[in-house]
């Protein structure tokens, strides 16, 4: 069975949510399906056209899906290429000295672990401040040009 291609839409179109094994509408209002979504083309049925969208099944008025997908039901088939030429067999290149390659460091984030009395907190410097993660989930910035915090709390008085 040949691997369906994806469309992308031109411009947003509402469609029905289909049963995926029997076809028929679920009875739940139409969704808008945004411009720049990728279907699959699944066939058609009398008026409508069928296809999936991130794993579902839907369905919408043919002229509205041809709109929406420029006239396009499946993707255009890319004409068979030519045969190539026969390549020229390789000419013997005399034997160069391989000089290994060094690769340049990727930049990379040194974060500290700060201490806290009752969150995982971590931070490392950043032009202008402070990049801060707290519990492993969210990250904030804390501007500091100088980068003189210390990691402490301000004394409350």
């Amino acid at each position: 069975m040949a691997k369906l291609s994806l469309i992308p839409l031109i411009k947003p179109i509402e469609a029905t949510r289909l049963h995926p094994r029997t076809g028929m509408s679920l009875g739940l209002p139409e969704v808008t399906v945004a411009y720049g979504s990728l279907v699959e083309h699944m066939g058609s049925d009398r008026d409508r056209e069928k296809f999936t969208y991130l794993g579902e099944l839907y369905a919408c008025k043919r002229e509205a899906f041809l709109s929406a997908t420029g006239g396009v039901k499946s993707p255009p088939k890319s004409p068979p290429a030519a045969a190539a030429p026969p390549a020229p067999a390789p000419v013997a290149e005399p034997a160069k000295e391989k000089v290994p390659e060094t690769a340049a460091p990727e930049p990379r984030l040194k974060w500290e672990q700060v201490a806290s009395s009752h969150y995982s907190l971590w931070r490392t410097a950043v032009p202008g401040g402070w990049l801060v993660a707290l519990n492993d989930s969210s990250v904030t910035f804390v501007p500091d040009p100088q980068h003189q915090w210390d990691g402490s709390s301000p004394e409350c008085t």
